[in-house]
């Protein structure tokens, strides 16, 4: 209460305290007319100084928090993007010939990957990789069909939602390929071609086409499991989180007569399988993000510019609003490496309560000192298989229906994971492969350089 202004002016007794808009604290009608009757009013003129040295120092925060924006946080930001660009050309380099390698094989492996079209008049984006198994190669090269029907893992690989490529994850598909498992890399549109929209519709219509074509390729379309990796899993889990609506199904067989129109269900699948994903993208991820160097403008340009369009987009979120989502979404695997320095684990712990209490079987694993890299780069150099064994374990779980006693993994146990594998599984374990064996400490050098 402006006490000066209320000994002279008894009807500004509404005056509200500093801080609030300045329309709303003076009466000016009343001020004219007072100024018009009594000019010389030291009220008049106490209540005035008060009001100027308020917006005068309201004017100089405005100004001060305008410099602090524009003039220090850009050349702040651009040192922090420069340092993190710094880091992935230093890692890159760093890692260049083995690398190569993995292009190589991505690149000139022959017969055992094909890649096909999966949207009709699409980009050259639209496109997925085969990578067959031994046996299907095989059967494929001497004009025969495979003797059994091999499990399906389509793969939907990150990047930042903007630098992604489906040869991202070769090396994770070259040791499932030899474990007996059809894999099929997925690539789609990134931003700024699309927004995170698009990227759902485009791997959308990818799963949908391996629902179609899977049984070519000598795979089980009644064994597809989904994989998706970083940003990846975002756009897989909100693909499926969307499907899983209540009413979608409904809606789905209503469109059923369009044959471009994806007609599979997220229950149609036997497993999602989440590699340090994202899917919540609230305040405090957006604010990590900023710290590494990449701006909250860009951020809302790919994220979302509202609050309210980020949370449509967050797949732990749908999950908060409606539990019956869960009702029809398939059993979920979730890895995430306790050293990640882009997606902070609690990502994958989130998305594991929400999974939880919308009653959906879920099994959470973190990968003691491992990085963000570490399934598709670090642990395939080092012929590291942990998140492959977990993979191969959980399909066998979700497609036979055996159980482990303990219902966990213990990926940092070697002798213990062989002891709970089935039997069934030993020979894809047996056939996984043994080259690359790059050393430990190469790679504990190559985690410290990554930004991620």
């Amino acid at each position: 209460m402006c006490t000066p202004c209320q000994k002279t002016w008894p009807k500004l007794e509404g005056c509200k305290p500093k801080g609030e808009d300045f329309g709303e604290i003076l009466d000016e009608k009343l001020i004219l007319q007072t100024l018009l009757t009594s000019p010389t009013s030291p009220g008049l003129h106490l209540y005035a100084g008060h009001c100027a040295v308020h917006y005068a120092v309201y004017a100089c925060q405005y100004v001060l928090r305008w410099l602090l924006t524009f003039m220090f946080r850009v050349p702040l930001q651009g040192i922090r993007l420069s340092t993190f660009f710094a880091r992935l050309a230093l890692y890159i380099i760093f890692l260049l010939p083995a690398m190569i390698c993995g292009l190589a094989y991505w690149a000139f492996a022959g017969k055992d990957i094909l890649s096909m079209k999966y949207k009709d008049k699409g980009t050259f984006r639209h496109t997925v990789d085969i990578y067959l198994p031994n046996s299907t190669a095989k059967a494929r090269l001497a004009g025969k069909d495979p003797e059994s029907p091999t499990p399906v893992l389509i793969l939907v690989a990150g990047g930042a939602f903007i630098l992604g490529h489906k040869g991202y994850v070769t090396m994770l598909c070259r040791a499932l390929r030899l474990a007996g498992i059809l894999c099929i890399a997925v690539d789609y549109r990134y931003w700024p071609q699309t927004s995170i929209d698009g990227m759902i519709d485009d791997v959308d219509s990818a799963v949908q086409w391996c629902f179609d074509n899977a049984s070519r390729y000598g795979g089980d379309p009644k064994r597809i499991s989904l994989l998706g990796l970083s940003s990846g899993a975002h756009v897989a889990g909100l693909l499926l989180t969307r499907r899983a609506k209540p009413g979608h199904g409904s809606a789905r067989k209503a469109s059923k007569s369009t044959p471009c129109t994806p007609t599979w269900s997220p229950s149609d699948l036997v497993g999602f399988i989440g590699l340090g994903g994202i899917y919540e993208l609230h305040s405090r991820f957006m604010a990590h993000l900023h710290q590494k160097g990449i701006d909250v403008f860009l951020q809302q340009l790919v994220l979302g510019d509202t609050q309210a369009l980020r949370e449509s987009r967050s797949p732990s979120i749908l999950l908060r609003r409606d539990g019956e989502i869960g009702r029809h979404l398939p059993p979920v695997l979730l890895l995430h490496g306790t050293g990640d320095k882009i997606v902070p684990p609690d990502q994958s712990e989130g998305f594991c309560q929400e999974l939880l209490k919308s009653r959906v079987s879920v099994r959470l694993l973190f990968h003691e000192g491992q990085g963000h890299n570490d399934p598709v780069i670090h642990s395939p150099l080092m012929s590291n298989h942990e998140t492959v064994e977990a993979i191969i374990l959980s399909i066998h779980e979700w497609t036979s229906g055996q159980k482990l006693n303990d219902g966990r993994l213990l990926p940092d146990d070697s002798d213990n994971m062989n002891s709970i594998f089935p039997d069934s599984c030993r020979a894809q374990l047996a056939a996984l492969p043994t080259w690359p064996r790059t050393p430990e400490p190469v790679i504990q050098i190559a985690r410290f350089l990554t930004p991620f």
